[in-house]
């Protein structure tokens, strides 16, 4: 191991793009389905892990919705947290803000998305109090599932008070889904005093970037990495301060940018966009979030100190209580200076702005 790939694994990370049901490895899938009597595509768990290999959107979503039937019981929903803290912490990831839709768990699954939320937010509270990491949650409406899907979340962010809710968010596809469609159900969210963010700009084009941004008001957009193919929209994301929560491998595998050395972040950074580094659905696409900042190293050619502001990103555009995201930059800055780890000058293409704390003066 080399000093830098030493460094990378040892520094403490934030993740600010994954879906929480993305993180079930294909033999936890086999069990648990095994488990409740729930067909699925493969005859073996060797089988299943070979379906974990995806070429498009659409056969990725495929799988992605197949899953969400094997979660039959409390048990299934505790396993699934308690996999990802171990990898999270195996990584030292301490602060994390993961998807989760609770519609999908509404209509697909068999316990139902109230009992569901109930369990992963004990069981994520549990972890932090044990010593972290500190993960938020953000709730997902599910674009091709419109309207149906943005009522319910609505509705359900309306009548609960989770305690580690930070965001409502848009996933699902894009291709043939405006971000518009999710206006009158984000304008409801952010009535009841929560941000939004959005997916957008990933199998979209530009176009949906400047929605996600003007008419549902994200406060950060996941992927954006077509906001590069007009100028404008990256000018309105710098001069804002919204990030692009870019996920490399994700988008090798399901977008056109099949080839890091040419990926857009580059040309995010170098137009002064805030950026942060994520996995998205780490076990769907065999990575972690260390192998990607390998590979932003790597392959895409960034140095280790905009790695580290890419890093410290997470925590500056954060939606967490400010004094956490303070109290654990400190820990960062700290931790990075035993490392070695120093941030970039102010600059438009270090890893873009903002440079202080979203929600700080």
């Amino acid at each position: 191991m080399t000093t830098s790939e030493s460094v990378l694994a040892r520094m403490p990370k934030t993740e600010l793009h994954l879906h929480l049901e993305g993180t079930v490895r294909p033999e936890t899938l086999w069990d648990l389905a095994d488990r409740a009597g729930v067909p699925l595509p493969a005859e073996t768990p060797q089988a299943l892990r070979a379906k974990y290999v995806f070429d498009s959107f659409t056969q990725f979503l495929e799988l992605w919705l197949a899953m969400h039937s094997s979660f039959v019981d409390a048990t299934a929903y505790e396993r699934m947290v308690d996999d990802y803290i171990a990898d999270a912490r195996r990584q030292n990831v301490r602060y994390a803000e993961v998807h989760f839709t609770p519609y999908n768990h509404e209509r697909l699954g068999k316990f139902g998305a109230r009992p569901a939320l109930e369990v992963v937010t004990e069981r994520l509270q549990r972890a932090e109090s044990a010593g972290g990491p500190a993960v938020r949650l953000i709730f997902d409406i599910v674009s091709a599932l419109l309207p149906a899907s943005g009522e319910y979340t609505a509705s359900l962010v309306e009548q609960l008070a989770n305690p580690i809710l930070v965001a409502v968010g848009l996933g699902g596809p894009e291709v043939d889904y405006p971000r518009t469609s999710a206006a009158p159900y984000f304008e409801r969210v952010r009535r009841a005093g929560y941000p939004v963010v959005a997916h957008a700009g990933e199998t979209g084009p530009a176009e949906h970037v400047r929605q996600a941004v003007v008419d549902l008001k994200a406060r950060r957009v996941q992927h954006g990495v077509h906001a590069v193919d007009d100028a404008a929209i990256l000018r309105l994301l710098a001069e804002h301060g919204i990030a692009c929560d870019v996920a490399l491998t994700s988008n090798l595998l399901l977008t056109e940018f099949r080839d890091l050395k040419s990926h857009p972040i580059r040309q995010l950074l170098q137009a002064g966009v805030p950026v942060t580094l994520s996995t998205d659905d780490p076990a769907f696409f065999n990575t972690d979030l260390t192998r990607e900042y390998e590979l932003a190293r790597d392959e895409v050619g960034l140095s280790m100190e905009q790695l580290w502001d890419i890093n410290l990103n997470g925590l500056r555009c954060g939606l967490a209580e400010l004094p956490l995201r303070r109290r654990l930059l400190q820990q960062f800055l700290a931790e990075g200076a035993e490392l070695g780890l120093t941030t970039v000058p102010d600059s438009p293409s270090a890893a873009g702005q903002p440079r202080t704390l979203e929600g700080a003066p």
